[in-house]
């Protein structure tokens, strides 16, 4: 318990070191970064701690320290004078020291950054990097190893998971897990409108690839992926409203692991060929700064339906409100709170009944982030969820996370 507080101390040490630069704590480089920038070449690092613990219920009592580093490369061909509307984008992942995942005795882990690129080990693994050209203002394809939550509609600041919500189903729509892997190899076709993708239908491998290269491709079979995204505007207020659904030709067991997932239950038992989902996500702003746009604050929902076998999870419903701080003594702070709910399939209840019986998860997550400046986030979370193993009681979760970009 003593070097969990001593990591602890660490972060808020760590924190209140923070200074503020335009372009994170790594400064400009003396001027090398701007000129990088122009010539279309652009690196980003976020360094995330994360101190967690299940304070009551769950699997078992106790505190975790442990952390991740996110490295983004953005190179756009058109400033190196290359191609016109040639874009390669490359996202690396470090995880380090221990999660709280392994203790919370949840479906959807508690602490979705750190299940990746592998839930138990110290690691560094390329899971996005994929080539794209634009065809013409309206229309792009893009082709490679895709890290699927960069990719998801509804984003959140400072990267998915670790600038705002850090419950696996209040950052990704759970019914998409069976069937979309977080690393998939893939080709997408895209139209666009204005820049912003309208229309996109992507074909995916199957297979998990956070610790893979692209070997065997397509072998399991295809991941049908089709999405239609619009953008409107309510009375000056901006939405964006995400329809899909997925389809996949490969072989499942509702009990098979899932990068998404903590699954419960083990054994042998018959597999299923297909799965399929839809589902809808939107977010709506209900206050906008006049001045700053960026500094926004509404209301998002996730829902899902899926063929309920070989998916585990039937169906979702999720919603909440976040954002920007309205305090004009704020502005960079941010807020959130959300409630999910996880209907689990009759069949993975079925064949978990003898091993480990299930029920249906749901719970609630409330963070806020206080910024020391525009690159160094602290927030506070709390988790509030009733496990989906029938034995567990419910899991208690506070935490905390510093963020700095360099």
């Amino acid at each position: 318990m003593l070097r969990k507080l001593q990591s602890l101390m660490l972060l808020l040490v760590v924190s209140a070191t923070c200074q503020a630069d335009d372009y994170g704590l790594s400064g400009n480089w003396n001027g090398n970064r701007d000129w990088l920038a122009e010539r279309g070449l652009s690196f980003d690092m976020f360094a995330t701690q994360f101190f967690q613990g299940v304070s009551s219920g769950g699997r078992e009592q106790r505190w975790d320290y442990g952390g991740k580093l996110d490295y983004f490369v953005n190179f756009e061909g058109g400033k190196a004078g290359l191609n016109e509307g040639l874009f390669i984008d490359m996202h690396a992942e470090t995880r380090i020291g221990e999660s709280i995942n392994n203790d919370d005795g949840l479906l959807t882990p508690a602490n979705i950054a750190m299940s990746f690129p592998n839930a138990e080990d110290h690691l560094t693994s390329i899971t996005g990097l994929k080539l794209t050209q634009a065809l013409s203002e309206s229309f792009a394809i893009s082709a490679g190893k895709f890290n699927t939550l960069d990719e998801y509609a509804l984003r959140y600041n400072g990267g998915p998971g670790l600038g705002g919500f850090m419950n696996t189903s209040l950052v990704f729509n759970p019914i998409a897990s069976r069937t979309v892997p977080y690393s998939a190899a893939g080709i997408a076709f895209v139209a666009l409108d204005e820049g912003n993708p309208w229309l996109t239908f992507t074909v995916f491998d199957p297979e998990e690839r956070a610790t893979r290269g692209l070997e065997d491709l397509f072998a399991r079979g295809v991941t049908l992926v089709p999405e239609l995204t619009l953008r409107p505007e309510f009375f000056g207020l901006s939405g964006i409203y995400n329809f899909g659904g997925t389809y996949s030709n490969a072989n499942y067991r509702s009990i098979d692991p899932s990068a998404w997932l903590t699954i419960p239950v083990t054994g042998v038992f018959p597999e299923e060929t297909g799965s399929w989902t839809v589902y809808s996500n939107f977010f709506q702003a209900l206050w906008v700064d006049r001045c700053d746009s960026s500094r926004q604050w509404g209301v998002f929902g996730q829902f899902g339906l899926s063929d309920g076998n070989p998916n585990p999870i039937k169906y979702t419903a999720i919603c909440g409100i976040g954002g920007r701080s309205m305090l004009r003594s704020r502005p960079l702070d941010r807020f959130g709170v959300g409630y999910f709910y996880l209907g689990l399939s009759d069949e993975f209840k079925r064949l978990s009944q003898v091993i480990q019986p299930q029920r249906d998860e749901h719970g609630v997550e409330l963070f806020y982030n206080y910024a020391f400046s525009p690159n160094c986030w602290l927030t506070g979370d709390l988790q509030v969820v009733e496990p989906s193993t029938v034995a567990f009681d419910t899991s208690i979760i506070p935490g905390l996370r510093l963020q700095v970009l360099f």
